[in-house]
């Protein structure tokens, strides 16, 4: 019996970066249909990846400094292993060039040549499968629905109905620019129109919990993150990882940009999932954006009963 091909993928991250990514690797499976297929990502992520239908195996690589001798000695081993036939770099990072010129220079190694594309990251990716023939009908179509979990126990504990509105009010730590500081507001307008409303917040966002009215969810895992996305009716949210969840499960909402980040080359803006972009966030007013969300509710025959 002829062996598998090994295929190594390497992404490290961010997570948003690696959620979008659902559809990359899904054409690169379709492309390698029996071969064994390999993620190289950051640990933080292999709870997430265990369950994409598209990755077999991960390799860990937390990208340490380059003095850490022991540990390069390690993962260089530890690829050679696999026999890998093709490398598809989609992290296509300063890190990922040295790999490739100095441990793997033998191997095929394909890649945007660290060319950044006119619109996204992403979309240099595509354009990275195209010129190798590779099939990308699928590649911006992210679908992660593999992702959810049932969270039908965790909705009944807290007494949410199946007629909820999400904010994810939080960003990283490193990164609070984006957001929003109108959440409050929002979720006081949505109470009074009687909405039921869920704020979920992360490690990197406790900080907000004393202020937000409502459930509060938090330091849910990635599957029940997913799981109350997916169930929800709505979701508001700033440039964030947990938008990038709603986005790929084409979820209809809204996130807020301002003028730190750019929306176009987020690649949020997909199927239902919408943004607004202002110039600044501090001007955009919790009124304006409740009344954005009903034009997109009453555009799509939204009931909430």
């Amino acid at each position: 019996m002829k062996k598998k091909d090994n295929i190594l993928i390497i992404k490290h991250g961010a997570f948003g970066d690696l959620v979008q990514a659902d559809g990359i690797f899904k054409s690169i499976r379709h492309r390698h249909k029996n071969a064994n297929i390999i993620l190289m990502t950051s640990k933080k992520f292999i709870n997430l990846i265990t369950f994409s239908p598209y990755i077999d195996d991960v390799i860990i690589d937390d990208r340490p400094s380059f003095f850490n001798i022991a540990f390069y000695i390690s993962l260089y081993k530890k690829i050679s292993s696999y026999n890998i036939s093709v490398i598809y770099d989609l992290q296509n990072s300063q890190r990922t060039y040295i790999y490739r010129k100095y441990f793997f220079y033998k191997l095929n190694w394909i890649s945007t040549k660290r060319k950044d594309h006119k619109s996204s990251g992403l979309r240099g990716l595509v354009d990275m499968l195209k010129e190798n023939s590779i099939d990308v009908k699928d590649a911006l179509k992210p679908n992660i629905s593999w992702l959810s979990t049932d969270i039908n126990n965790l909705l009944k504990r807290n007494k949410i109905s199946s007629k909820y509105i999400v904010l994810l009010p939080g960003s990283s730590k490193n990164h609070k620019l984006k957001r929003w500081p109108y959440f409050k507001k929002l979720a006081i307008i949505l109470i009074l129109k009687k909405f039921e409303v869920i704020t979920i917040l992360g490690p990197e966002e406790l900080d907000l919990e004393q202020s937000m009215p409502g459930l509060i969810l938090k330091n849910l895992d990635w599957r029940q993150l997913s799981g109350v996305i997916e169930n929800s009716h709505f979701i508001f949210g700033n440039d964030s990882g947990p938008c990038h969840i709603a986005s790929c499960l084409n979820k209809f909402g809204l996130a807020l940009f301002g003028p730190s980040t750019s929306a176009i080359r987020s690649e949020l803006k997909k199927g239902r999932f919408d943004i607004l972009e202002t110039n600044d966030l501090k001007k955009l007013s919790a009124e304006e954006t409740f009344n954005r969300m009903l034009i997109n509710l009453n555009k799509n025959n939204f009931k909430r009963h």
